[in-house]
């Protein structure tokens, strides 16, 4: 019995678990679902197992917590977790080629920007 659900767990070798998705992951919501959204699973599924579930595909490219503790795929789930999915951040501002602030002397150390 695997699959969303908005019911409550109804056999003992399943479990509920709650995921939210963030940034261009909102893409796997089901449609015209908006929110956290219920999943129940196979207990000792882990967090590989519920994103096969969601059709994430095995490489890609996602950030997972759990109970707000990042977790890897590998990591197992428990009834009533609170899963995020996240697309993992790059760079910032020096990856944009944009102005950073170096301590290590010249202008920077004079708090000057420096590229």
């Amino acid at each position: 019995m695997s699959g969303r659900t908005g019911q409550a767990r109804t056999d003992a070798r399943t479990i509920t678990v709650t995921v939210t998705f963030f940034a261009d992951l909102r893409r796997f919501l089901p449609r015209g679902a908006d929110g956290p959204q219920r999943y129940t699973v196979a207990g000792g599924a882990t967090i590989a197992d519920l994103l096969a579930l969601i059709g994430v595909a095995p490489d890609g490219d996602v950030t997972a917590a759990v109970d707000g503790e990042l977790a890897a795929r590998d990591t197992p789930l428990h009834d009533g977790a609170d899963v995020m999915l996240l697309s993992p951040m790059e760079g910032g501002a020096a990856a944009a080629g944009e102005a950073t602030t170096e301590m290590a002397g010249g202008a920077a150390a004079n708090g000057e920007a420096t590229t």
